[in-house]
C-alpha cells in the first residue's frame, strides 16, 4: 500500500531519535513525534498511525485519534477562516484540515464562520497534499432518515451543508433532508450555520421542505404591532395607508405592502386606528 496523508497505516518501529520515532513499511521511513506517540514504544512494535503532512510538508504520522480518514466522511469544526484561500477545520489531530476555497460558495457572505459544522470527506490535490471536500448527495442519503407526514408544522433544527440554484440544503439533527427556497429564508445563511426552522411539506420519499418564517397569523400579529409603535412614537398618526407605495412602506417599515395592509387590516378590525385622506391615525382609546 502507497503511504500517503490521510490514510490509516501499520507501521514497525524502525528506529528511535530523541525528538520521537521513525517508523517505516520497508520501504519509506515516516516520523512519529514524540509529542504525538502516546508512550514510549520499542524497536520492531507495530503501531497503527494517521499519516499526515506536517508544516514543512514531510510525511509525518500521529497516533492521535482523526475524526475523518480514508474514505469516511465527518461533521468538522471550521476554526479558521483565511478569506481569498479557504477555511481550516479540527480534524481532532495537530494537524487542521484545509478545505479550499473552489469548494466554498463564490460569495463569501455564504462561507462558514468560526464554530459551524460541515460534512466532510478527505482528497488530494494535485500535488499530494491532504485537503478536504464538502460531502452532498449519496453520501448523506445514505444515512438520512425518512420523516413521517406527522412532523409537518414540527419546528426542526439542522445544519445548511449545501446550496442549490433556489435554496439551501439541511441535514436535521434527525436524519431529516431538508430543503429550504430563498424565499423562505429569514437572512443569508453560511454553509455550515446551524438553524431552526418549521417543516411546511413533507415528500412522498420523506424529504422535506421547511421555512424560517412565522406562520402568517403569527406575522401579521407582529406587523400590527410594529405599526402600532411606529404611531405611538409618532403623535399617533402616520402619513401611509391603503393607497402608499410599496417602496414607501418598505423603506419605513422593512415589510412587503401585503404585510402591511394584512396588518393595517388586523388594526382596523381590532378597532385601534382609522384611516383619512391617507393617512392612518390612533384611535383615541380613552
Amino acid at each position: 500500500m502507497e503511504l500517503k496523508p490521510g490514510l490509516t497505516a501499520t507501521l514497525t518501529v524502525a528506529r528511535k531519535a530523541d525528538f520521537g520515532y521513525f517508523l517505516t513499511d520497508g520501504e519509506t521511513d515516516v516520523l512519529l513525534h514524540k509529542r504525538e506517540a502516546g508512550g514510549e514504544h520499542e524497536i520492531g512494535a507495530s503501531l497503527l498511525v494517521f499519516l499526515y503532512h506536517d508544516h514543512q510538508n514531510r510525511l509525518s504520522a500521529t497516533m492521535e485519534k482523526p475524526l475523518v480518514k480514508n474514505d469516511e466522511f465527518a461533521w468538522l469544526e471550521c476554526i479558521q477562516v483565511k478569506k481569498g484561500h479557504g477555511i481550516f477545520l479540527y480534524n481532532g489531530i495537530t494537524r487542521d484540515l484545509f478545505v479550499s476555497m473552489d469548494e466554498l460558495p463564490e460569495d463569501d457572505d455564504y462561507w462558514p464562520a468560526r464554530g459551524d459544522k460541515m460534512p466532510v470527506r478527505l482528497s488530494w490535490d494535485k500535488k499530494g497534499r491532504l485537503m478536504g471536500v464538502l460531502v452532498r448527495g449519496l453520501p448523506l442519503e445514505n444515512v438520512s432518515t425518512k420523516a413521517d407526514p406527522i412532523v409537518l408544522n414540527q419546528d426542526v433544527s439542522g445544519i445548511v451543508y449545501h446550496y442549490v440554484d433556489e435554496g439551501a440544503l439541511i441535514f436535521t439533527d434527525k436524519g431529516y433532508l431538508a430543503f429550504m427556497h430563498d424565499d423562505e429564508m429569514t437572512g443569508k445563511l453560511r454553509i455550515g450555520e446551524r438553524v431552526r426552522a418549521r417543516v411546511v411539506y413533507v415528500r412522498e420519499d420523506g424529504r422535506i421542505n421547511v421555512t424560517m418564517k412565522a406562520l402568517r397569523s403569527e406575522r401579521q400579529k407582529d406587523d400590527a404591532t410594529t405599526l402600532l409603535d411606529y404611531l405611538k412614537a409618532h403623535d399617533g398618526s402616520m402619513p401611509f395607508g391603503d393607497k402608499s407605495s410599496p417602496e414607501s412602506i418598505q423603506g419605513a417599515f422593512r415589510m412587503s405592502k401585503a404585510s402591511f395592509k394584512r396588518a393595517l387590516g388586523k388594526l382596523l378590525k381590532d378597532g385601534l386606528i382609522e384611516q383619512r385622506h391617507g393617512w392612518t391615525y390612533l384611535k383615541d382609546q380613552s
